[in-house]
């Protein structure tokens, strides 16, 4: 008779600890390690756009965009795609950028909603390069909106960000 084994969770430590493959992004989500294909050619593309645009907009100011850092939020380790820090000794982000992809999709649109909200994250940026959207929760004031190309984001948590969606996906 076969068995199931009960698998123990993996602590931040062993996480931090274990051989990664570099040909994947790996995060650690309630104890469970998980495993992505490192982004494809459309989903750097889209990053690099925004991570300039980013840098554009916050030049003269004490925020810094990071690119895939590795933040840990009540033991998950998350790996982002892009995130904003504004404060040098700030352990996260004050808004988090999510490119989303097929292997990522559904982790990216539900437990990270709900983990980077109860983090206290201000906004969370999902961009959605199949449709061209960006859903932007803005997390302070409890609201979601999405923007297609023709419109331009004004963040909130950073008035200085101000992005049109089109610069991303064209």
């Amino acid at each position: 008779m076969n068995m199931a084994q009960k698998m123990e969770p993996t602590t931040p430590e062993e996480f931090e600890a274990m051989e990664k493959d570099e040909r994947f992004n790996y995060e650690l989500i309630d104890g469970i390690v998980m495993m992505s294909p490192s982004p494809s050619r459309e989903h750097q593309v889209i990053g690099n756009k925004l991570l300039f645009q980013l840098n554009l907009r916050l030049i003269n100011t004490p925020c810094q965009p990071l690119y895939e850092y590795d933040i840990n939020i009540n033991d998950n380790i998350f790996k982002p795609d892009l995130m904003v820090f504004c404060d040098e000794n700030a352990d996260l982000p004050e808004i988090v950028f999510e490119i989303l992809s097929p292997s990522t999709r559904y982790k990216d649109l539900t437990i990270k909603t709900l983990k980077y909200e109860e983090a206290g994250i201000e906004e969370y940026w999902i961009i959605d390069p199949k449709v061209k959207t960006i859903t932007v929760h803005d997390y302070v004031n409890q609201t979601a909106e999405t923007y297609a190309v023709g419109d331009t984001i004004h963040s909130k948590a950073r008035p200085e960000i101000i992005i049109a969606v089109a610069d991303i996906f064209n």
